[in-house]
């Protein structure tokens, strides 16, 4: 595994879900605070390609930015440091429907969002030629590297919805 993406597996890193962004900035907040997935894409990201992403770039945010990002299209086209979205393989809201509300520019209805979830691929794949997800998790408490396939096995994490690519130019 690509060794930056490796030294996030630690649990040192607390999972929590408040810790979004806009107050993880460093690793040390990370360690001190705690982390959540889209905190984790913020360092990874920074880490792998030397570029931050604004802090109010919280997850649905970050899945429908295209100013920072671009889709792949599927799976055999990811390369290390893609974000892969995930959520409820049968929402309330289908992601086409669902309208975000905001308040003082935080999302008010983030549980009829159908996407919950951002991992970053690796880079690699395990011994069935499955993706190697990097991703913090309530289920382990920590930052942890699974399968695909075994994200299936939670219903908040059954569906991709998409893949997206940082692109960095001269202009980002």
């Amino acid at each position: 595994m690509n060794k930056l993406l490796e030294t996030y597996i630690d649990p040192q890193y607390v999972y929590r879900f408040t810790q979004g962004p806009d107050v993880v900035r460093s690793r040390e907040d990370a360690l001190r605070d705690g982390i959540n997935c889209i905190s984790l894409a913020h360092l990874a990201l920074r880490d792998l390609f030397d570029y931050e992403l604004p802090a109010e770039l919280f997850c649905l945010e970050l899945y429908y930015d295209r100013e920072h990002f671009t889709e792949v299209g599927g799976l055999e086209n990811m390369q290390a440091g893609d974000l892969v979205w995930l959520g409820l393989a049968s929402p309330t809201v289908e992601i086409e429907d669902f309208v975000p509300r905001y308040k003082n520019g935080r999302l008010t209805n983030w549980s009829e969002s159908p996407v919950k979830h951002a991992a970053i691929f690796t880079g690699e794949k395990d011994q069935s030629s499955d993706h190697l997800l990097l991703h913090s998790t309530p289920y382990e408490g920590t930052n942890a590297v699974w399968p695909l396939k075994m994200f299936s096995r939670h219903k908040r994490y059954r569906k991709v919805y998409g893949i997206t690519r940082l692109q960095i130019s001269s202009d980002t």
